[in-house]
């Protein structure tokens, strides 16, 4: 008997196929369990299962993941860290600056370790989805009007699936007589008409106004020579400005 083992096969059909349908699929994500959290809480208390379970479920899980690290990210590198710099008199301790996030990051990495080379773009990246998150927590948590929208986020491999049933149509119809089409002349016909579309960028105005809080922080944290800080505070606030411009990923028609 003969097993073949074949290694992981990887697409890219369900990756989200914008910037702006990856925010929806985050805000999803982090609004639902907060509305679990609210509604479910009570039956967890009761239900009849060990204590670690609960503990696992309510702490790590609801308030650590979904509650905890959103507010924690958004609050310190977007609100009070920049802050602080315009108070001569406000310091904040290296632990809090540092040994915290570094501790959490890689706790995100270990199960990846290939990850690590990646580990400054993505700390600079999730600080700044940390804004939609918080967003979607607090929306998830008191029943804001954000918490009901449910929009199914358009995948990058199935975002041309109307046009491929059409132009199977049209093929079909083309080809008397003959019973398969041919999916090669669809693909790239699909993929033409896919390059006509017309392409703009979004303007997200939370992320620009965080964008310019954290630039002119990090001018004020080069005028008082804090090194650290204005690194820190520099390559955050292009982050937020690439994000807020919509010049990552590819764009919406």
């Amino acid at each position: 008997m003969t097993v073949l083992v074949f290694p992981p096969i990887q697409c890219q059909c369900e990756l989200p196929e914008s910037y702006e349908a990856y925010r929806k699929q985050q805000h999803r994500w982090h609004s639902g369990p907060m509305q679990l959290f609210r509604l479910c809480f009570p039956d967890i208390i009761r239900a009849k299962v060990s204590v670690w379970k609960k503990v696992n479920l309510i702490f790590l899980f609801f308030l650590l993941r979904k509650l905890v690290l959103p507010f924690y990210s958004f609050t310190l590198f977007c609100v009070i860290l920049p802050m602080t710099m315009f108070v001569p008199e406000a310091e904040l301790p290296a632990w809090v600056v540092c040994y915290i996030p570094a501790t959490m990051s890689f706790l995100n990495i270990l199960p990846a370790p290939r990850s690590f080379p990646f580990i400054v773009p993505y700390l600079l990246f999730e600080n700044t989805m940390s804004v939609t998150k918080f967003n979607a927590m607090i929306s998830g948590l008191f029943q804001l009007g954000s918490a009901y929208e449910w929009v199914v986020t358009k995948k990058l491999g199935r975002s041309s699936e109307g046009d491929l049933l059409s132009l199977a149509e049209k093929e079909s119809k083309q080809q008397r007589g003959v019973s398969v089409p041919n999916l090669d002349a669809i693909e790239d016909e699909s993929k033409q008409h896919a390059k006509k579309k017309k392409m703009h960028n979004r303007i997200y105005k939370k992320e620009l106004a965080l964008a310019f809080l954290l630039l002119t922080a990090s001018a004020r944290s080069l005028l008082s020579a804090q090194g650290i800080h204005f690194y820190f505070l520099l390559f955050q606030g292009v982050s937020f400005l690439l994000v807020g411009l919509d010049l990552i990923g590819e764009q919406v028609d």
